[in-house]
């Protein structure tokens, strides 16, 4: 359980105050709840990032973290423990979510930017361990040194000026998730971004290009986002779940309809075809 950070107004000790600092890469801000300062929300130069409980890191309010959950859920028996790869670290709430659900679960985080882990440190929860290592540097040379089957889950949750970094959404880069996954691992992806990034398919529906990436190097793939996303009628995360091994589409489908506002599960032809709207990207662009 997380020490409480102590200030004026803190709920059992919680600070309630907001804290602001310059990282590496942005302006962040920790801004916990009125009236729940152990509740607390990560800010991007403006843009809301992450969303912590410090009381309870099994707790995940927004959607898009509860269906990257739901595959961690999904992946193995419920307490297994699983091998798991985090791009990108923010919050660092689902590597949290995984070490409280999964004991002795065995991960490791690359998140770039040395100031926000620190800051994660110090107000969001973060507590490294043998079992929770966090690395400084860039996720996709961390997954190159990763050997072959030795992951059941890799995620990608990393951003760029409210884009996924290009050279995480090639061929190339899921073909390199592929070799460090085990026959049965995942690859999830939330590819969140602005409509005008997506390109429209012949059925009006819309595909972020990662999609066909994670198409061309997988066996199976899984979309899930809200039908306004998915047609491009406002922004939005769409996660992306990839594999060579036929994923749970009944639990997944279950979940994501579960939330307060229902989200679709396209799988097979349907998936496919949301991959097919855009061209896959290559390392040699």
């Amino acid at each position: 359980m997380p020490q409480p950070t102590r200030g004026r107004r803190g709920d059992r000790g919680w600070s309630a105050r907001t804290v602001t600092r310059h990282t590496d890469l942005a302006l962040a801000e920790v801004i916990p709840e009125h009236g729940r300062p152990w509740r607390r929300t990560l800010r991007l130069d403006g843009e809301d990032a992450s969303h912590v409980d410090l009381r309870d890191p099994r707790r995940i309010d927004w959607a898009y973290v509860r269906r990257l959950a739901d595959a961690a859920d999904a992946l193995a028996p419920a307490g297994a423990a699983i091998d798991a790869l985090h791009v990108g670290g923010g919050g660092f709430t689902l590597p949290r979510y995984i070490a409280a659900v999964r004991p002795g679960s065995r991960q490791e985080v690359a998140e770039v930017d040395h100031a926000l882990v620190l800051l994660a440190r110090e107000h969001l929860g973060l507590f490294p361990s043998p079992r929770l290592r966090v690395r400084v540097g860039d996720g996709r040379g961390v997954l190159e040194r990763r050997r072959p089957a030795s992951l059941d889950l890799v995620v990608v949750d990393a951003f760029v000026a409210m884009e996924v970094p290009e050279h995480l959404t090639t061929v190339e880069f899921a073909a390199l998730a592929r070799r460090a996954l085990r026959p049965r691992g995942w690859l999830a992806v939330n590819a969140v971004e602005h409509p005008a990034i997506m390109r429209r398919g012949r059925d009006g529906s819309r595909a972020h290009p990662v999609a066909a990436a994670l198409a061309a190097a997988f066996a199976h793939l899984v979309v899930i986002a809200t039908r306004k996303v998915l047609r491009g009628r406002q922004g939005g995360n769409v996660i992306l779940l990839a594999s060579d091994a036929p994923l749970p589409l009944q639990r997944l489908t279950a979940r994501a309809r579960s939330g307060p506002v229902p989200e679709v599960v396209l799988d097979g032809a349907d998936a496919a075809a949301f991959a097919a709207a855009a061209p896959a990207r290559y390392d040699s662009g």
